[in-house]
């Protein structure tokens, strides 16, 4: 049995060589990390400005395209490693990443400070402020509203008590938007 288990996934890694080609497949083989000098070289500022606002957009579908992308980059995708992006994070500074009721505004905080960061470095404080900052603070607030929504499948609260944590979490996701928004 484990002999016909190595023989499959031998056939099937040649079967996935062969509909790829090997080419490729060797030339993204640069070790994890790293990404190859050509392909950054190939990123102009303009493709990265791009880049960046499709992924700090205040719409659920940048939302998605972020987590996409954040994925990516957790697995060194070159797709997405080419940009070379701060993904550096803090998550909520010094206030609580998670509120009462299981929610957690980690991945808002994180997509706000990847926005922050990179449009900070890329552009400078000056353009940040002028044209990315609000965007960026408003998509901040979609995704903490967006983790007030959540609810587990098994909630171990009553209806009410849940209704009293979501209103207390969509308070806490203004007090944080309030902040930034003033602050930044």
């Amino acid at each position: 049995m484990t002999k016909l288990r190595a023989t499959l996934t031998g056939i099937a890694l040649s079967g996935a060589l062969l509909t790829t080609g090997a080419a490729p497949a060797l030339a993204d083989s640069a070790p994890t990390g790293t990404a190859s000098h050509s392909a950054a070289a190939a990123v102009t500022k303009a493709q990265k400005l791009a880049k960046m606002k499709s992924l700090t957009q205040d719409s659920n579908a940048s939302t998605g395209m972020w987590l996409d992308a954040m994925n990516q980059h957790l697995a060194h995708k070159q797709s997405i490693e080419k940009y070379k992006f701060n993904w550096n994070t803090d998550y909520c500074s010094n206030s609580p990443d998670t509120q009462p009721g299981g929610y957690s505004f980690k991945m808002g905080c994180w997509r706000h400070d990847f926005g922050y960061r990179n449009y900070k470095s890329l552009v400078g404080n000056y353009y940040f402020k002028k044209d990315h900052k609000k965007r960026i603070d408003k998509a901040l607030l979609r995704d903490l509203y967006s983790a007030c929504d959540y609810k587990p499948w098994a909630d171990p609260y009553p209806p009410a008590a849940r209704a009293r944590l979501k209103a207390a979490c969509r308070k806490a996701a203004r007090t944080y938007y309030g902040a930034v928004s003033a602050a930044g």
